[in-house]
Protein backbone atom coordinates (compact mmCIF):
# COMPACT_ATOMS: atom_id res chain seq x y z
CA UNK A 1 0.00 0.00 0.00
CA UNK A 2 0.89 3.49 -0.40
CA UNK A 3 0.30 6.84 0.50
CA UNK A 4 -1.99 9.10 -1.50
CA UNK A 5 -2.57 12.53 -0.41
CA UNK A 6 -2.18 14.29 2.98
CA UNK A 7 -4.80 16.03 4.84
CA UNK A 8 -4.31 18.24 7.97
CA UNK A 9 -6.23 18.58 10.73
CA UNK A 10 -6.94 21.33 12.28
CA UNK A 11 -4.72 23.31 10.29
CA UNK A 12 -4.87 25.10 7.34
CA UNK A 13 -5.40 28.26 5.91
CA UNK A 14 -8.69 31.00 7.10
CA UNK A 15 -10.66 32.30 4.54
CA UNK A 16 -12.80 35.40 4.91
CA UNK A 17 -16.39 34.54 4.50
CA UNK A 18 -17.35 38.24 3.13
CA UNK A 19 -19.56 40.63 4.25
CA UNK A 20 -18.16 40.70 8.17
CA UNK A 21 -18.45 37.47 8.75
CA UNK A 22 -15.84 35.06 10.61
CA UNK A 23 -14.80 33.03 7.70
CA UNK A 24 -13.64 29.53 7.71
CA UNK A 25 -10.30 27.14 7.73
CA UNK A 26 -10.30 25.06 4.48
CA UNK A 27 -7.77 22.12 5.55
CA UNK A 28 -4.39 21.65 3.87
CA UNK A 29 -3.60 18.66 1.29
CA UNK A 30 -1.00 17.34 -0.05
CA UNK A 31 -1.14 15.13 -3.49
CA UNK A 32 1.56 12.27 -4.79
CA UNK A 33 1.46 13.69 -8.14
CA UNK A 34 0.24 17.55 -7.35
CA UNK A 35 1.65 21.00 -6.39
CA UNK A 36 3.04 21.92 -3.24
CA UNK A 37 0.99 24.68 -2.25
CA UNK A 38 1.72 27.80 0.32
CA UNK A 39 -0.36 28.62 3.60
CA UNK A 40 -2.11 30.62 1.10
CA UNK A 41 -3.09 28.68 -1.70
CA UNK A 42 0.01 29.54 -4.21
CA UNK A 43 1.47 27.04 -5.90
CA UNK A 44 5.19 26.61 -5.26
CA UNK A 45 6.03 25.40 -8.76
CA UNK A 46 7.47 22.07 -7.31
CA UNK A 47 5.13 18.68 -7.75
CA UNK A 48 4.92 15.67 -5.27
CA UNK A 49 6.52 12.86 -6.17
CA UNK A 50 6.46 10.33 -3.19
CA UNK A 51 5.08 10.34 0.93
CA UNK A 52 6.42 7.75 3.23
CA UNK A 53 5.81 7.27 6.90
CA UNK A 54 8.07 6.25 9.50
CA UNK A 55 6.01 4.17 12.28
CA UNK A 56 8.76 3.85 15.09
CA UNK A 57 8.93 6.19 17.58
CA UNK A 58 12.75 7.46 17.09
CA UNK A 59 14.49 8.32 20.13
CA UNK A 60 16.72 11.63 20.85
CA UNK A 61 19.31 10.49 23.61
CA UNK A 62 21.16 14.10 23.87
CA UNK A 63 17.48 15.50 24.47
CA UNK A 64 16.39 12.56 26.36
CA UNK A 65 13.24 13.11 24.11
CA UNK A 66 10.79 10.83 22.04
CA UNK A 67 9.96 12.03 18.62
CA UNK A 68 6.47 11.53 17.11
CA UNK A 69 5.58 9.44 14.33
CA UNK A 70 5.96 11.26 10.81
CA UNK A 71 5.29 11.68 7.09
CA UNK A 72 8.23 12.37 5.01
CA UNK A 73 7.11 14.12 1.97
CA UNK A 74 8.97 13.69 -1.17
CA UNK A 75 8.94 16.64 -4.01
CA UNK A 76 10.56 17.44 -7.50
CA UNK A 77 12.99 19.85 -6.41
CA UNK A 78 14.69 17.33 -3.85
CA UNK A 79 13.43 18.21 -0.78
CA UNK A 80 11.69 16.68 1.77
CA UNK A 81 9.18 17.90 4.08
CA UNK A 82 8.85 16.33 7.54
CA UNK A 83 5.23 16.25 9.00
CA UNK A 84 4.03 14.84 12.27
CA UNK A 85 1.67 12.19 11.45
CA UNK A 86 -0.81 13.17 14.38
CA UNK A 87 -1.58 16.37 11.89
CA UNK A 88 -2.52 14.81 9.10
CA UNK A 89 -5.02 12.08 7.82
CA UNK A 90 -3.76 9.90 5.08
CA UNK A 91 -5.36 8.31 2.27
CA UNK A 92 -3.81 4.77 1.21
CA UNK A 93 -3.94 3.06 -2.07
CA UNK A 94 -2.90 -0.23 -3.27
Amino acid sequence: MKIVSLQSVGLGAIFSGGNGTTGFNEPYTITVGEDLYDGRGYSLDVKVTDITHLSDYITNKEANDILPDYYKVHASDRHIRVLRADKYIVEWSE
